[in-house]
């Protein structure tokens, strides 16, 4: 299947690095969104990074979900194991973690940097732990989840989902409650029923009416099974989301600016060679599930899958002239907005103090990687 598939998705990276240059970067402090995006060094030279990462002292990067081959975690293992925090003088060590959990743990400083599924958990998370979570870069501008339902279920539109059975992991992804929200549908009118396990065959057996799933992930599974089903999915709905956010605390990237820079650095350079060698990308992802015992019973098939789904969606919803990563302050805005809506959040939180603006976008010169001068 990564055979099947290198090509065309190398070939939309070549087509996403041929467009024209992006505007120019955000000058450093606070832009008219009124984020933090930490002091600008960009100037520095390699020698004078060196010396600022050294001191940053060992990154802990804790996971959103495993060493899975999924976006903000699979560019950050190509990242250590192609030598690119090493040539920037970090010292990166990755954990594998699970989100949301993984928000308190950046938070309370046993990790520094991590990622998010959205950022609307990100805020959240601030909202309810009164945690000073900081947005640094975000690759998905469109919804990692959709909703799936039997073929032959009596679900044909959302509007059907009041009296019916969804099954739930954990919550209801926020695009899904978002999408759900715009469609009318009160969360309180149908029964949620919490599984275990991550089989969607097994789950819809059991059942249910609908099920939330990630894109790069079930649907492969149920296709593989050959189940019939039908998927609502929150990009058709134009409901404003988001996946694959990074973030580290307010106080680390006050603390070391440079550091966080260049993990972001490496971790974009991560993401093109994975988009251009998925084979030896996802390898890099099995060193680490094989050595820490597979306890997610990980296959290299479907975790090509979830990287070629996931670095699509990346590089399709990547607006023209920009490189994959930067925050997109107004879809991020709307997609808080539609929450609040949804009445995820009681009001509107001050989402704006919870991003980095410009820096993500000091890090490119048109669609490629700033390199660092020596």
């Amino acid at each position: 299947m990564l055979m099947a598939t290198r090509r065309w998705v190398a070939a939309g990276l070549g087509l996403a690095l041929l467009l024209a240059a992006c505007s120019d970067s955000s000058e450093s402090g606070t832009d008219e969104a009124g984020g933090e995006s930490g002091a600008d060094t960009s100037a520095l030279t390699l020698e004078e990074r060196c010396e600022a990462n050294r001191d940053a002292g060992t990154i802990t990067f804790v996971s959103s979900f495993d060493f899975a081959a999924a976006a903000s975690i699979l560019d950050v293992i190509v990242a250590d194991a192609e030598g690119y925090f090493e040539e920037l003088c970090l010292e990166v060590d990755i954990k594998p973690g699970f989100a949301p959990g993984n928000g308190g743990l950046v938070a309370e400083g046993q990790a520094q940097i991590s990622s998010a599924g959205s950022f609307g958990e990100l805020v959240n998370t601030n909202v309810r732990g009164e945690t000073d979570l900081v947005a640094i870069a975000q690759y998905g501008k469109t919804a990692i989840e959709t909703l799936v339902v039997p073929a032959d279920g009596t679900v044909e539109s959302l509007e059907d989902l009041p009296g019916t059975t969804v099954g739930i992991k954990g919550d209801l992804p926020y695009s899904l409650q978002a999408m759900l929200g715009a469609a009318g549908v009160e969360r309180s009118s149908f029964e949620e029923l919490l599984l275990d396990g991550f089989d969607p065959v097994a789950h819809l057996e059991l059942g249910i009416d609908a099920l939330p799933v990630y894109k790069s992930n079930e649907p492969a599974q149920l296709d593989a099974a050959g189940v019939e089903y039908r998927q609502f999915d929150p990009l058709d709905f134009d409901v404003p989301a988001s996946f694959a956010v990074f973030f580290t605390s307010s106080s680390f990237l006050n603390e070391h600016p440079t550091a966080v820079e260049d993990f972001l650095r490496a971790a974009f350079k991560g993401f093109a060679f994975a988009v251009d060698q998925p084979e030896t990308a996802v390898g890099h992802a099995f060193d680490r599930i094989d050595a820490a015992g597979n306890p997610n019973f990980f296959s290299t098939e479907g975790e090509g899958f979830r990287w070629i789904t996931e670095s699509t969606l990346v590089l399709e919803t990547t607006p023209d002239g920009e490189g994959p990563g930067l925050l997109d302050q107004e879809r991020l805005g709307q997609e808080i907005d539609a929450l609040t809506e949804a009445g995820v959040f009681e009001e509107l939180p001050d989402w704006q103090s919870m991003i980095a603006p410009g820096l993500a976008e000091r890090l490119y010169d048109g669609t490629d990687v700033v390199a660092v001068t020596e």
